[in-house]
């Protein structure tokens, strides 16, 4: 019989500075790790990290981003978010975010929400007995 583990959240905030994206996807790894994900899925979740990392530093305001990871119902969460100027959710930029995303996610979505841009992804944990 397998146990639902929920761990989390775990918030980190960081300046807009892609150096630290390591430091994320080392959160993240370790997360998910005690959550029981294997090596493909912490994979997956390192990628999907980086693309929303990189994807709210070139359209944020240079303001903290905040980001939150959370394993929840057999998913790998992460939630980040950063104050912007403008946000154009169509643009060219976020297709391809969104096209990594889908390749590495069951599930995802970029939105603006109260002046802020919001960008979740979900990876899928198929727990091993």
């Amino acid at each position: 019989m397998t146990e639902t583990i929920v761990l989390g959240p775990v918030v980190v905030r960081i300046p807009p500075d892609p150096s630290l994206s390591r430091v994320l996807r080392l959160t993240a790894s370790g997360v998910a790790g005690m959550a029981g994900y294997s090596v493909d899925e912490i994979d997956d979740i390192k990628i999907a990290v980086s693309e929303v990392l990189l994807a709210l530093i070139e359209h944020g305001a240079g303001g903290l981003i905040e980001v939150e990871f959370a394993v929840e119902e057999r998913a790998f969460i992460v939630r980040a978010h950063t104050p912007i100027d403008s946000f154009d959710t169509e643009h060219p930029d976020l297709a391809l975010c969104r096209t990594v995303l889908a390749g590495v996610c069951t599930s995802h979505g970029i939105e603006l929400i109260d002046g802020e841009a919001h960008i979740w992804a979900a990876v899928a944990h198929t727990p091993h007995p």
